[in-house]
């Protein structure tokens, strides 16, 4: 899983950190439009036609696939996704954690490209034979994209499956050009799909300081944890005399501890911050300005409740103080590398859902493009698409683990009933195709022969 290719480098713009990276899923789609393109032109000249009529109804299949694709996601998805969004706007503009429902988009770009080719009064069946095997293509890049998201991951199997899958707690980027130590890109701010859900549901029990303890169910973001850390963790916390000296060596001229601030007191000599400290939690509970710093008497407030916590846990005799045998585990517990445990973190094993997809795509793309030799009538190559793919998304459904689902019991997710209609459609269009002539039309060649000799007429 690589929800991030590349992160290249970070702008700072107005204050804020603006990091420009390339995403997997994106990257896929792009990839996908390309491929699926070029083997449509391919297929357009050997058929006679004009490959940049191709070229045009790749545009609209891309823009139909990806907003049917993402109205279908939404419809599907609302109340779990979007009914409590705070933007409900942007949360449905936002794609770049994947959620496009194929068959949404599919139906949307068809309806699209048979509009603009009746509207310019092109040969219909024949173009649409011509896109059915990129389309598939396309479907492949699509679902290698999922598997590099963490989406439209498969339901859970036996821990000795070889096909087994195992998610990452956080996905890493591939190639990191920002120069920063941070293993993950400051961009991730959830666990993996398949691991969040396994997470939610009380499967996985990760290390209780990968957790923030104020939110029930919650990861901490990869930026709020840390490396290993060699300072003493207690020379500071424990020794409370020193803190509002502590403190001033650490805010700005302001008498704050801003982020900026924060950032850097844990490399200031005398400074009341030595790393282990989480500043999200600092904020959450202390911050009775909300105005994301810390004055003096918060400060001391969020040291106080620190050293509660640290004293409860590891005042085993329960004295106030520390023996030298309790300070060194509680410093050793504070010191550990938590970007350690995170990139250690893995789900349960899953049945590769994606994987196999991409392999029933890519099955669907050479049956359709050999298929293209043997038709009999214009339109049954697409035809066939719109039986044979929604069988495989029928079968696909039974191995993701996204949606409820039953078949013994009848009980069949959105995208199976969806997918028996759109194969009961393909059935409908063979019958309806044995009524049409065999050819939809004369080639490009020749409508521009009969179109000049018209005009030589005028």
């Amino acid at each position: 899983m690589r929800q991030i290719i590349v992160e290249l480098f970070t702008l700072e713009l107005a204050g804020r950190s603006i990091t420009l990276r390339i995403f997997g899923y994106g990257l896929m789609l792009v990839l996908g439009f390309l491929a699926a393109i070029s083997l449509a032109r391919w297929r357009a000249r050997r058929s006679g036609e004009d490959p940049d009529v191709v070229t045009r109804c790749g545009v609209l299949s891309l823009i139909g696939g990806i907003v049917g694709g993402r109205v279908a996601y939404v419809i599907q998805h609302w109340q779990d996704q979007f009914a409590e969004a705070p933007s409900q706007l942007a949360a449905m503009l936002d794609i770049t954690s994947g959620g496009l429902i194929y068959h949404g988009g599919l139906t949307l770009a068809t309806i699209m490209v048979v509009a603009y080719l009746w509207h310019e009064k092109l040969p219909v069946r024949r173009y649409l034979d011509i896109v059915a095997a990129g389309l598939m293509l396309g479907l492949a890049f699509g679902r290698a994209g999922c598997l590099l998201n963490g989406c439209c991951f498969g339901s859970p199997c036996r821990a000795d499956w070889p096909l087994g899958m195992r998610f990452p707690m956080y996905g890493k980027p591939l190639v990191k050009l920002t120069g920063r130590a941070m293993p993950f890109s400051s961009g991730i701010q959830e666990p993996s799909p398949a691991y969040s859900q396994q997470f939610h549901a009380g499967l996985i029990q990760p290390d209780e300081r990968l957790f923030d303890a104020s939110v029930p169910r919650r990861l901490w973001a990869p930026k709020y944890l840390h490396r290993r850390l060699e300072r003493d963790q207690l020379s500071v916390l424990l020794d409370e005399p020193r803190w509002r000296e502590a403190f001033n060596a650490t805010a700005g001229d302001d008498g704050r501890i801003s982020e900026a601030d924060w950032a850097t007191g844990a490399g200031k000599e005398g400074g009341l911050l030595v790393g282990s400290e989480n500043r999200a939690e600092a904020l959450r509970h202390f911050d009775s300005n909300d105005d994301g710093q810390l004055n003096w008497p918060e400060a001391q407030a969020y040291m106080l409740a620190r050293r509660e916590w640290v004293m409860a846990k590891f005042d085993a005799d329960q004295d106030g103080r520390f023996s030298e045998v309790e300070r060194q585990r509680a410093n050793a517990y504070l010191q550990e590398d938590l970007l350690a445990l995170a990139e250690a973190g893995r789900s349960r094993p899953v049945k590769p859902a994606q994987a196999l997809s991409m392999l029933g795509a890519l099955l669907l793309t050479g049956l359709l493009a050999g298929f293209h030799r043997l038709r009999m009538r214009e339109g049954q190559v697409f035809a066939l698409m719109a039986v044979l793919y929604p069988m495989v998304r029928f079968l696909e459904e039974g191995i993701r683990d996204q949606n409820a689902h039953d078949l013994a019991r009848g009980v069949l997710t959105h995208n199976q009933y969806e997918a028996i209609a759109i194969a009961a459609a393909g059935v409908i269009m063979f019958l309806a195709l044995r009524r049409l002539p065999p050819s939809a039309g004369p080639c490009w060649q020749a409508r521009l022969a009969s179109r000049a000799v018209a005009d030589g007429r005028r």
